[in-house]
Order: C-alpha cells, then structure tokens, then sequence
C-alpha cells in the first residue's frame, strides 16, 4: 500500500471532520449499529427472532440498501418458523476460525446459499429480502467490528486504485476476502498512528454521548480502528476525495499513475451498475416464476398451415397437438402462440398469462444481457 496516498486521504477526511463526524454521518451511524449488537447479541438466546430484532436495531444504515432489505429477511424467516435454521446459520458465520480468512469467506458464501435458499421457500417474491455476499460480510462486522470490515466493491475497488494496493480485491463470487481484509489492516495500522485522528474521533464520541445519553468508549467501540477505516473507505468514494486537489497533485501522482486512477474509477462506478443490474434481474427471475404456465390440454387449436387440431397432452411449457389430418406436432409455451402459429378460442386469461411469460422472459434476457456487458467491462479495465 502507498502509505503517502493513503495520507492524503486521512488529511482530507481530518479537513472536513466537522461534517464526517457530525450527527448526520455514516460514522455515527456505524458506531450506534456496533454498539446496539454488542449489547443485545446472543446467538443462544431463547428467542432468536427477538435477539436479533434487538441487536439490528440501529444496523439498516449499514446493511439495508435501497432495494435489498436483508434484515426484513431475516426477521421474516424467524416470523415463518424458520428460528432454528436461522439460528444455525448465523452460529456458522460467525464462529472462530483463529484468522482463517478462506475458511471464512467459504462460511460467507455456505450462510447466502442457506439463508436464501430457506427464503426462497418462504417468500419467494421477495427479491429484496435476499442475502448478498456484501450482506453478510456487513454481518460479520456488525456482529464482530474487531475482527471485520464492511464491504462495498465499489468502494473497496477505488481504495484500491489509489493507494496502489496491488492485490486484486475482486468482487461477488469473485472477491479475495483475504486481500480485502489485509488491504484494511494496512490502513488500520497506519490510522493507529494518526493520533490527530484519532483525538478528533474521542472529541466526536464524547459528543456523542453528551447529546445520546450513551456511554460509548472508543477503545472498547473500535479498539482496532476497524469502524473508521469502513467510514474512511466509505466517505473517500462518497465524497470523492480521489478528485481533491491534494489528492491529485502532480508531484505526488504522475500522469501514467492518474490514468490508472481513473481505470480505477470507471471500474468502482460500473460495479455500482453491477450490483443495481443484478438486484433488476433477481427481480426479474421472481416476476419471470410468477408467470405460471396455463394449463390448455384439451383445447381446440388453430394453426396457421396445419389448420385445426387438439392439445393431446402437456408437460410444463411442452405440448403435442394432433390436427384433423392426423398429424401430430410438438410446440412451446409461450413462443407458439405469442408469435401467433397458434390461437384458440377461450379464456382472455390464457393470453395474458402467455404474454405475460414472454414479456417477462424478454425482460430477463435483456438485464442478463446489460450484466454480460459490464463484467466484460470491467474485465477489460483490469
């Protein structure tokens, strides 16, 4: 890590602390998320659904997004009987593993596929409830800030590009949670340094506690400085400090060096994109199972050459027709009557249902489509 960039930053976040660490701001929203687990957390507790309700009190600012509302997730599982499952789950996540950051993201990725898979026979139109890799990497953090970091790959990809780590980060299925994490321990070591930082960050919780009634102490809040280098990360893309002034000083970066920033840049804002795009195509995928296949064995057809025939039997979108002429062929729900080779008479419900199908496919086929064309962006900005 260039620790003369990473300098910058910190510089730049002391410059504007009147503002990071006012009422208003993310960083007060982290420590009241940290603290309200810390105080009610219990993976034991009798009441599971309750515990949790509790501990996630103050966390939607960090988990939640504006169309993903993992914490309703979770609180609908246990309202479902699904308590115990839940339970498991999280006991997984979040177990010891002595600094074993592969066998954590492994536990990561087993606690999505879980926790979604249980959702998915319980509100299965429910996209926004769904578990993101970055969800439960927040979890980890929320629930154990000593040991964890936020994660938001944007974010995480223009740290990167300007403090020159060299380790690729990735992102979703493709994130290296070990050079994540060693990324942020580098910056938390060099913050510990900061003691000007840090002054200013015990000014802030004093404040804090003055106006709250809390009693917040910042080595037992954030005894590792995980809680500001997440803020520092967060508030650097946020607010841009890559396009300040000292940020981008000739004597500091050379030319060759802000254009890789800029690559940098492009790449943390189209994996922005990334993530609305997928969040478009869960939904999608839901609208697309909504959309049930009618049941038309038994009905009279009519096709534009083979003329009149009968629906002899169908399995799922497939079925065989046996027109007057004693010719049987096999056709597709819903492409052989939206593209108008077959109509019948009937219900208008069997139309709609089938346009209703197509549209909804089109429109899958469509967000898969703009997602193939980002990743192969972003593979040609790596």
């Amino acid at each position: 890590m260039n620790t003369d960039r990473l300098k910058v930053l910190v510089n730049i976040y002391l410059e504007r602390k009147d503002d990071l660490l006012s009422s208003k701001e993310d960083v007060r929203k982290k420590w009241d998320a940290v603290a309200v687990c810390a105080e009610n957390w219990n993976t034991a507790a009798e009441d599971f659904g309750a515990m949790f309700a509790k501990s996630m009190a103050a966390a939607s600012p960090v988990l939640d997004e504006r169309d993903s509302h993992p914490i309703e997730g979770i609180q609908a599982l246990c309202d479902a009987g699904k308590t115990e499952e839940v339970r498991s789950a999280f006991e997984d996540l979040i177990s010891a593993d002595g600094g074993d950051l592969i066998a954590r993201q492994q536990r990561i990725f087993r606690f999505v596929k879980t926790v979604n898979g249980l959702l998915e026979e319980t509100a299965p139109d429910r996209w926004d409830y769904r578990q993101r890799i970055r969800t439960a990497i927040r979890y980890l953090f929320v629930i154990r800030p000593a040991d964890n970091y936020t994660f938001h790959a944007s974010e995480a990809a223009a740290f990167q590009g300007y403090c020159d780590v060299e380790e690729e980060i990735g992102y979703d299925r493709s994130l290296n949670l070990t050079n994540y994490y060693h990324m942020c321990d580098d910056a938390a070591d060099y913050i510990g340094t900061r003691k000007d930082l840090l002054d200013e960050v015990e000014k802030a919780i004093a404040a804090k506690n003055a106006e709250d009634g809390t009693h917040f102490d910042p080595d037992v809040l954030d005894p590792n400085h995980h809680i500001l280098v997440c803020d520092l990360i967060s508030a650097a893309y946020r607010l841009d400090f890559y396009t300040d002034k000292q940020a981008t000083r000739k004597s500091k970066i050379s030319s060759v060096q802000q254009k890789k920033i800029e690559r940098t840049k492009q790449r943390a804002e189209l994996l922005d994109k990334r993530e609305e795009v997928v969040d478009q195509l869960d939904a999608m995928k839901v609208i697309e199972k909504k959309a049930q296949v009618p049941d038309i064995s038994g009905r009279t057809v009519t096709h534009s050459v083979f003329g009149e025939g009968t629906v002899d039997s169908q399995d799922g979108r497939y079925f065989m027709v046996t027109f007057t002429d004693g010719t049987k062929k096999k056709f597709a729900l819903p492409g052989a009557i939206v593209g108008g080779y077959l109509t019948f008479d009937g219900s208008q419900e069997y139309v709609d249902a089938l346009n209703q199908m197509e549209t909804a496919a089109e429109n899958s086929r469509n967000v898969s489509k703009e997602l193939n064309s980002i990743d192969v962006q972003l593979q040609m900005l790596e």
